[in-house]
Protein backbone atom coordinates (compact mmCIF):
# COMPACT_ATOMS: atom_id res chain seq x y z
CA UNK A 1 0.00 0.00 0.00
CA UNK A 2 1.33 3.50 -0.28
CA UNK A 3 0.41 6.52 1.40
CA UNK A 4 -2.12 7.87 -0.40
CA UNK A 5 -3.75 4.75 -0.22
CA UNK A 6 -3.18 4.60 3.66
CA UNK A 7 -4.35 8.38 3.67
CA UNK A 8 -7.72 7.69 1.61
CA UNK A 9 -8.50 4.79 4.75
CA UNK A 10 -7.81 6.82 7.54
CA UNK A 11 -10.42 9.57 5.98
CA UNK A 12 -12.76 7.39 5.04
CA UNK A 13 -12.37 5.75 8.63
CA UNK A 14 -12.45 9.27 10.18
CA UNK A 15 -15.58 10.02 8.45
CA UNK A 16 -17.17 7.03 9.36
CA UNK A 17 -16.19 7.56 13.07
CA UNK A 18 -17.84 11.45 12.86
CA UNK A 19 -21.04 9.34 11.27
CA UNK A 20 -21.06 6.95 14.26
CA UNK A 21 -20.61 9.74 16.62
CA UNK A 22 -23.55 11.59 14.89
CA UNK A 23 -25.83 8.67 15.13
CA UNK A 24 -24.81 7.61 18.72
CA UNK A 25 -25.80 11.79 19.44
CA UNK A 26 -28.99 11.37 17.96
CA UNK A 27 -30.17 8.05 19.62
CA UNK A 28 -28.83 9.82 23.77
CA UNK A 29 -31.32 12.75 22.34
CA UNK A 30 -34.19 10.19 21.94
CA UNK A 31 -33.84 8.18 24.44
CA UNK A 32 -33.64 11.41 26.94
CA UNK A 33 -36.67 12.42 25.55
CA UNK A 34 -38.34 9.08 25.69
CA UNK A 35 -37.16 8.38 29.25
CA UNK A 36 -39.44 11.08 30.74
CA UNK A 37 -42.66 10.12 28.30
CA UNK A 38 -42.09 6.62 29.45
CA UNK A 39 -42.27 7.26 33.16
CA UNK A 40 -45.31 9.67 32.40
CA UNK A 41 -47.44 6.79 30.28
CA UNK A 42 -46.12 4.43 33.49
CA UNK A 43 -47.83 6.71 35.91
CA UNK A 44 -50.95 6.78 33.81
CA UNK A 45 -51.01 3.27 33.85
CA UNK A 46 -51.21 2.94 37.76
CA UNK A 47 -53.32 5.84 37.60
CA UNK A 48 -55.59 3.76 35.22
CA UNK A 49 -55.48 0.79 36.88
CA UNK A 50 -56.60 2.25 40.43
CA UNK A 51 -59.52 3.71 38.86
CA UNK A 52 -60.68 0.16 37.69
CA UNK A 53 -60.11 -1.40 40.42
CA UNK A 54 -62.15 1.49 42.75
CA UNK A 55 -64.62 0.34 40.04
CA UNK A 56 -64.34 -3.04 40.59
CA UNK A 57 -64.94 -2.17 44.03
CA UNK A 58 -67.96 0.24 43.46
CA UNK A 59 -69.79 -2.52 41.35
CA UNK A 60 -69.06 -5.14 44.01
CA UNK A 61 -70.81 -3.06 46.69
CA UNK A 62 -73.49 -2.27 44.33
CA UNK A 63 -74.56 -5.48 43.14
CA UNK A 64 -74.51 -6.54 47.20
CA UNK A 65 -77.07 -3.40 47.49
CA UNK A 66 -78.73 -5.05 44.71
CA UNK A 67 -78.60 -8.19 46.17
CA UNK A 68 -80.28 -6.35 49.47
CA UNK A 69 -82.76 -4.77 48.09
CA UNK A 70 -84.14 -7.95 45.61
CA UNK A 71 -84.41 -9.33 49.03
CA UNK A 72 -86.31 -7.01 50.92
CA UNK A 73 -88.62 -6.09 47.51
CA UNK A 74 -90.78 -9.57 47.40
CA UNK A 75 -91.41 -8.58 51.38
CA UNK A 76 -92.51 -4.99 50.27
CA UNK A 77 -95.63 -6.46 48.06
Amino acid sequence: MDIKQLQDDLAATVRGNDILKCEVLNALDTLSYATPKLKYLELQVLKKDENINQLTNDLQECMKELGVMKGILPQVF
